[in-house]
């Protein structure tokens, strides 16, 4: 909030294969955070989603239960997303912040990656 971007998190140990950004099938999985039912992708809609189903719904708006962060994550993706210049420079300025905030709390040094058309992917593990 304090940055004005999106941003979510996910616990890379549950995720199914690659992590992808793209548009959806339809009909792909998704339980959403606080809810007990699915609630499928829409056909072409923007989700981020592995081979079990759909992780983020609506870009990183919706999240999922399935690969949400708990007390017991020890291995995590955070995701910014940004579709402008000033937009990257908030997210920037987020991303270094929580960088410093996770080595002052949790003592985790962690790894940036800047995706878009010309980087389109990045190992993580």
């Amino acid at each position: 909030m304090k940055y004005g971007s999106p941003c979510g998190g996910e616990n890379i140990d549950k995720i199914d294969g690659d992590l992808q950004l793209g548009k959806a099938k339809g009909g792909e999985s998704f339980r959403p955070l606080g809810d007990d039912d699915d609630s499928p992708a829409l056909t072409g809609e923007i989700i981020y989603y592995d081979k079990t189903g759909a992780i983020c719904r609506s870009l990183n708006w919706r999240e999922a239960q399935r690969t949400m962060l708990t007390e017991d994550t020890t291995n995590a993706v955070m995701v910014l997303e940004s579709i402008n210049a000033e937009q990257a420079a908030r997210a920037n300025e987020g991303i270094l912040e929580l960088q410093e905030q996770c080595m002052k709390y949790f003592k985790v040094e962690g790894t940036t990656f800047k995706l878009n058309s010309e980087n389109p992917s990045a190992e993580i593990m």
